[in-house]
């Protein structure tokens, strides 16, 4: 679990300064944002899979609504960062995945936070 930890934060990191260059230089979202925020969407999925799974073999959760509310936040995000991205044709487009990809530096932070023993 924590190699999906690691790729998460590394991705999320990225993907924000591969975004902050896109809103500096004031272009639009490409494909290779576009896919950066896909792949955090698809590591965040995982991640999510992963536990929701030890959280059915019998893991503790001290709080499930709040965790499953975490993850649930953190797969929505990069959708719709991404829908932003293919829609708005401008700068803001990219600004909303640099703001998706922070955040899910944080979220990642509160997920390892409210569920230690889910990372060990």
């Amino acid at each position: 679990m924590a190699i999906v930890v690691i790729a998460l934060h590394v991705i999320s990191a990225v993907a924000a300064l591969l975004a902050l260059y896109y809103v500096v230089k004031d272009l639009a979202a490409d494909l290779v944002l576009l896919g950066a925020c896909a792949l955090l969407l698809l590591v965040w999925l995982g991640e999510s899979v992963a536990l929701g799974a030890r959280d059915l073999a019998g893991g503790e959760v001290g709080d499930p609504v709040l965790l499953y509310g975490y993850l649930l936040t953190a797969v929505l995000l990069p959708l719709g960062g991404l829908w932003l991205g293919v829609w708005e044709r401008s700068r803001y487009g990219s600004a909303a995945i640099l703001v998706v990809a922070l955040t899910s530096i944080v979220l990642q932070v509160r997920v390892e936070q409210l569920w230690p023993g889910g990372f060990a």
